[in-house]
Order: C-alpha cells, then structure tokens, then sequence
C-alpha cells in the first residue's frame, strides 16, 4: 500500500511540473516582409491613380465636352449683345516744317555821358533808347583830365569800333536823336566798353529824341 501512494503522488507531482512548463511562444510576423508589403501596395495605388489621371481623364473630357473638371468655368457670352468696339490709335502727325532756330540779334551796346551839365538828362536818354532796343551799357559824366566836364557845346556820337558794321549803326542813331553827320566821329578803341558812346553837349534841346522834355 505505501509503495502505491508513493507512485500516484509522483504521477501527480510529473503532471503539475508538465502543467507549469510554459508552451513555445508563437512566432512575431517579419517586420521587413510587412513593410515590403504595405510599399507595394501604396505604389499600386499611386500607378493606378496616376494612370487614370494621364490615360482615363482625356478620353472623359472628349466624350463629355460639358463636364469641365479641373477647371474654372468660363463665363457665357451671348451672341446677341454687340461687344464695344476696340480703340483705334489715330496716327501721329509729323510736323513737316521743322521750326527754324532763332537766329540772335546783338543788340547795340550804348555809352551815354552826360556833358552838358544838366541832371538827369543821361537817364533819360538812356530810357528813350532802351524802349527801342538799344543796349545801354553805361551811363555816367563826361569827364576830361579825370574830372567832370559840362562845357560840351554840341552832341556828339562816337563809334568806338570804326567798322563798316558800326559806321552804319552810328548814321542810324543819328536819325533817330536828331543829330547832324559832321558831329559823328570814329575812333578804333581796342577795349571799347560799347559800340557807340554819346556825349550830350549843350544843344540837346535842339535834337528830336529830347522834344517833349520839360
């Protein structure tokens, strides 16, 4: 009898070690096959949506020409309404005559000298003459040996450049004052301050350009 106990509490004890030895742990899937796996099948579906865009989409828009995908819709145009019609540039008109420069006429230059002693009476010629283009450069006394001389008897006209141009410049000033020719003189200055330089003497009374002078 205790040899038979004995036996069925070793039967036993093999049964609960059997029971207590853990099973074999099941296998963990490839990571590397799965990620292959999940690749191909993203490229798949890239193709696929890649090859319907390039082939299947054309062939869409030919058979339904109304169905715009992809695209902004265009607005309606009725035939009816007149469109305004475009600008139309007007061509310039070139100017056939071309303007001419000016051509610059130096005026005379005047030197008036007041020799008679009367005050005043150089502006004033000055004045007369500038109304009438003249270039009045210099107004003054007329002096001898460096100081005031008023004992000049008769106007005189002087062409400080002796020129053909300026003897007939002087003969017009002539004209115009009033003066006789035998009072004109010529004298080739080679630093002349102005063309003609006028003395006013004591007859100035007598000469037109001064008529009217109170």
């Amino acid at each position: 009898m205790r040899h038979r106990r004995r036996l069925s509490t070793q039967t036993v004890q093999r049964r609960k070690t059997s029971q207590l030895r853990p099973g074999r742990a099941p296998k963990e899937p490839n990571r590397f096959i799965a990620l292959l796996k999940y690749i191909l099948i993203l490229g798949f579906i890239v193709l696929v949506i890649y090859a319907g865009y390039k082939y299947l989409l054309p062939e869409i828009r030919q058979k339904l020409p109304a169905l715009t995908l992809f695209s902004k819709a265009q607005p309606e145009i009725t035939k009816d309404v007149e469109q305004p019609p475009l600008p139309v540039e007007e061509p310039v008109e070139t100017a056939t005559n071309e303007t001419q420069p000016e051509i610059f006429v130096k005026a005379t230059q005047i030197e008036i000298l007041n020799g008679c002693g009367e005050q005043g009476i150089a502006k004033y010629l000055a004045d007369k003459l500038k109304a009438i283009n003249y270039d009045v450069v210099n107004t003054g006394n007329y002096l001898r040996n460096g100081k005031p001389y008023f004992s000049v008897k008769k106007t005189r006209l002087i062409d400080q450049v002796n020129s053909d141009e300026t003897k007939q410049k002087t003969l017009d000033l002539a004209k115009i004052m009033g003066i006789p020719r035998e009072q004109i003189e010529s004298f080739s200055n080679p630093n002349p301050i102005a063309d003609i330089t006028i003395i006013i003497g004591q007859d100035y009374k007598t000469l037109s350009i001064f008529k009217g002078k109170e």
